[in-house]
């Protein structure tokens, strides 16, 4: 295959392509094709000049001094180069094509990148399209969160809508993580969680201040409890497994031992005893500017201490719970509720106590917010007289501590479940009958409401048991 070129006085340049082949002493032409290339910077000096000289030095050495000359004579050697690689697949659209490219290849190559910006500018915006609609970990967090609150997820445990405290509990819990991405400029997706993400965000609830008076210059810091920190990760955990089930990419570690939540001592919750009840029950509130909420709050308090229920299920008793039943003659009050964390249905029979404080509100128990209830049951509390020192024992940041509060000052909506728990204890109901008003399945969970002290179990065990007498 030869190519050559052949200058033309009006400064282009003739390609001629030969391609022969021998048959026996004769060479036949097979093929002979010629093409005009327009557009070079040519002169017909330059032309003879350059191809009078006889070494390849002093050729390379006349292009460096005539760069537009140089630049048109590389044209023609790239012609003849992808030509010559063609061989007997040689043809004439080919020819053409190749002349086209290698002299508008600058055109050629700026409509390619041009075409391949678009392409990229339009991939990068399917891109950002397909993220917008991507499931990431931070957008499951805020649908877990609108799911429990409309109600359309619910417990894993026993397949029950989430109730209000546990709503604001896990929305607080998972609210902590969404504020430590931002916090440390991190944001993590579902894969990226990790043992080092565990590590980096427990150090970082460990080390937040949550007291109250940060803006004074000698407040003491106050950090979470273990405990607390232990319910985050433990909230955090449960959208993880949420999301695994679901099919996105979480990344398995949450699974490992180490990914665990806090561990601490038991804090000691406390719970009344039958003479504090009594006393509880005695306070005067006639008197009391706020009477008529201090009184409900402590007829709904009592109600939760003689049935050992939930505040969610005490304080929302409707008219519909109060059953009576004929029991052999005898005329019986029960209520009848499904507790809502558990769905479980319970029926606890009536005291004497709590069909008094039912009589009183003959279209149903009313309902109070937790927090005032929490609220007037201290300050009745206070009035009674229950402010024995009591001794607290917690865990914050790995350390055990020792706080020391009143009593009164402990009370909660909690503390009428625990109350009711240990008081049939020692009244010597049988443990698995408690359960069955308590609702609990397991006794080893009972056995965390039960707070008698030692010498109250010893005095049960004394008028119970000929053993001890």
């Amino acid at each position: 295959m030869a190519t050559s070129f052949l200058f033309k006085r009006n400064g282009s340049v003739l390609v001629r392509v030969r391609i022969s082949q021998r048959e026996g002493n004769k060479m036949t032409e097979l093929i002979n094709a010629k093409k005009v290339v327009t557009g070079l910077n040519l002169t017909e000096s330059d032309w003879k000049r350059y191809h009078e000289l006889k070494t390849e030095l002093s050729r390379n050495n006349y292009l460096v001094n005539n760069p537009k000359f140089a630049e048109s004579m590389e044209k023609l050697k790239e012609i003849k180069r992808r030509v010559d690689e063609m061989g007997m697949n040689f043809t004439n659209k080919a020819f053409d094509n190749i002349v086209h490219e290698v002299m508008f290849a600058k055109q050629i190559e700026v409509v390619r990148k041009k075409k391949e910006e678009k392409e990229q500018r339009k991939l990068a915006r399917e891109e950002a399209e397909r993220k917008k609609h991507q499931m990431t970990l931070t957008k499951f967090i805020d649908q877990y969160i609108q799911d429990v609150k409309d109600g359309t997820r619910t417990t894993l445990a026993h397949g029950r809508t989430f109730v209000q405290g546990s709503r604001f509990s896990l929305t607080n819990s998972l609210g902590h993580f969404k504020e430590f991405m931002k916090d440390t400029g991190i944001t993590y997706d579902f894969q990226d969680v990790d043992l080092d993400c565990y590590v980096k965000y427990k150090a970082w609830l460990m080390a937040q201040d949550i007291s109250k008076d940060k803006a004074d210059p000698k407040h003491e810091p106050v950090h979470y409890a273990d405990n607390t920190i232990g319910g985050f990760i433990k909230k955090l955990k449960c959208v993880l497994r949420a999301a695994e089930s679901r099919g996105y990419p979480v990344n398995p570690a949450y699974k490992s031992t180490e990914f665990k939540a806090q561990s601490s001592v038991d804090v000691d919750t406390i719970y009344l005893t039958r003479e504090e009840v009594e006393r509880f029950e005695k306070v005067d509130l006639t008197k009391k500017e706020d009477g008529k909420n201090l009184e409900l709050a402590r007829d709904i308090f009592l109600v939760g201490v003689w049935t050992a229920q939930r505040v969610s299920d005490y304080n929302n008793l409707k008219p519909e719970n109060i059953k009576e039943v004929d029991n052999n003659g005898t005329p019986m009050t029960y209520i009848s509720i499904h507790q809502q964390k558990t769905g479980r249905l319970v029926e606890i029979p009536c005291n004497a106590k709590v069909r008094a404080i039912l009589n009183k509100y003959p279209k149903g128990l009313p309902h109070l917010s937790d927090q005032k209830i929490n609220m007037y049951i201290k300050q009745i509390g206070k009035m009674a007289g229950i402010d024995e020192v009591v001794e607290v024992k917690g865990s914050r940041g790995g350390q055990v501590i020792k706080e020391y509060y009143k009593k009164y000052e402990l009370i909660c909506t909690h503390t009428a479940r625990r109350t009711g728990a240990t008081l049939m204890y020692l009244d010597g109901i049988a443990i698995y009958d408690i359960m069955k008003v308590t609702g609990h399945k397991s006794v080893t969970t009972l056995e965390k409401y039960i707070r008698a002290d030692k010498l109250e179990v010893a005095q049960k065990l004394v008028l119970q048991y000929d053993y001890f007498k």
